[in-house]
């Protein structure tokens, strides 16, 4: 059994997938397995995947869809076809920056069982160049205490405990499928503590959101928000401020 799952989920990103896959196989750390769900790509995707295998990356299982499952379905089956003591997620378009970064998050989890969740910093691409880089509150107690008010881990730096995500549902399915991420890292909140680690692990790239995108993000994230009132603090502030957000959008809270 490898120490750790990394998931990939691509769709139609040929273009992008190979510098995240390249970023994997730069890993200091090697003992790890890559689960990449092709999720009904119609470009040159599964060629890319398939160049990597028993190359770059020695252990490289591939989940074919003919027919895209979409984005929480198609997580959902690479956690449960990933057999790694830790879990972590790379998106399609993101790469990672510090050749370091599994050794290092590892490390922590082992030396830190209470701890179910962790992720780290990220430097942000835009035209060719990082504009900004960012970080998210280190402690459990401070992510706790705003974890409400906005998603307090950027997806492609996380690790997270394997079983600790089943036994919590893993990712769960609904019809807006955004947010699913989010949704996890609440109900593992439930579970152990988390933390982000003050290093920067991703460069990521910000998704091109339509206003019909947008919008159900927002309600997905008010959703969450509801359903989490009595588990975390500062519901009504977090209720405040998506409710506005909302109107300025022209929706409905």
């Amino acid at each position: 059994m490898p120490k750790i799952s990394v998931i990939i989920l691509t769709k139609n990103r040929a273009e992008k997938l190979g510098a995240a896959l390249n970023s994997v196989g730069r890993q200091s750390l090697r003992d790890f397995e890559v689960v990449v769900v092709n999720d009904g790509s119609t470009d040159s995707t599964l060629e890319v995947i398939e160049k990597f295998k028993n190359s770059t990356i020695e252990k490289l299982k591939i989940i074919n869809h003919e027919i895209s499952q979409g984005i929480t379905a198609s997580r959902q089956e690479a956690l449960q076809q990933s057999s790694g003591e830790y879990v972590a997620i790379l998106d399609d378009d993101d790469e990672w920056v510090d050749p370091n970064k599994l050794k290092k998050q590892a490390e922590f989890l082992d030396k830190h069982p209470e701890v179910v969740l962790c992720g780290g910093g990220i430097k942000i691409a835009a035209n060719s160049k990082y504009q900004a880089v960012r970080f998210r509150p280190q402690g459990d107690g401070q992510i706790r205490r705003t974890m409400l008010l906005r998603n307090n881990f950027f997806t492609s730096t996380v690790m997270f405990r394997r079983q600790a995500a089943l036994a919590a549902g893993g990712f769960v399915s609904d019809a807006i499928d955004l947010g699913e991420d989010y949704d996890l890292w609440l109900r593992l909140g439930q579970r152990g503590k988390m933390a982000n680690l003050p290093e920067v692990f991703t460069i990521y790239r910000q998704p091109d959101y339509n206003k019909e995108r947008f919008a159900a993000f927002l309600r997905k994230q008010n959703t969450l928000v509801q359903q989490y009132r009595r588990q975390y603090p500062y519901f009504w502030l977090s209720r405040i401020i998506l409710t506005v957000r909302m109107f300025f959008k022209g929706l409905k809270p």
